[in-house]
């Protein structure tokens, strides 16, 4: 997920902080690690080939492309945890370049949570929605290694049309991991509908 996140951001190439929201962030990884990293910008650049002759210099000029905003149940007493019902999260909207749900699409209402990411992302080819799921919560289980490179089936199916209801076309499919779906989407043009609902299965993990 960070390197694609990452990806994205260089291929926008604005001077504006990329916005993350990050829903049901755990203990906010992502954010930690997006928030360490730091780009040099291109004024800067050209003072420091200036000052290459002097050793001493710091540079002072290097900022970080993202601003994060984790969101979760509790914080845990962890400053970048922002605690709220992921289906009312406090940010305007139309105001996130990209959404996230890295194994967050829990309960009963994750449907609410995709209206929520709709809202806050930017409108148009500004936003988009990135979901990183258990593979066995969308796919029937089969030891069929060609059935992983299918449409989908069951679940997944589902999932995706009820994204196209929740007003979300799916733009990138990544089934390369075993474990792992890596999802991209972004806004059809449609508003979400009110009546789709969906529920994912439940996470099943084999005794060794």
């Amino acid at each position: 997920m960070l390197r694609s996140i990452v990806a994205y951001q260089k291929q926008q190439q604005q001077k504006k902080k990329i916005i993350v929201a990050d829903f049901g962030c755990g203990e906010a990884k992502l954010a930690e690690k997006l928030l360490s990293i730091r780009e040099v910008s291109s004024s800067a650049k050209q003072k420091k080939k200036k000052k290459q002759h002097n050793k001493n210099d710091t540079d002072s000029s290097s900022y970080c492309p993202f601003e994060v905003h984790s969101f979760d149940l509790v914080s845990g007493g962890n400053p970048l945890i922002t605690p709220c019902d992921m289906s009312s999260v406090p940010l305007e909207t139309n105001t996130v370049d990209v959404a996230v749900f890295c194994l967050a699409l829990m309960g009963t209402n994750i449907d609410d949570f995709i209206r929520e990411a709709h809202r806050v992302l930017k409108k148009g080819n500004g936003g988009i929605l990135k979901i990183a799921e258990v593979r066995s919560r969308f796919e029937s289980t089969t030891t069929d290694s060609s059935a992983d490179n299918s449409s989908g089936s069951g679940g997944l199916d589902e999932f995706l049309q009820v994204m196209k209801t929740l007003g979300f076309d799916c733009t990138r499919m990544n089934r390369s991991n075993k474990m792992f779906l890596m999802m991209d989407f972004v806004k059809n043009g449609d508003e979400p509908s009110k009546q789709a609902r969906f529920t994912a299965k439940p996470c099943i993990y084999k005794r060794r």
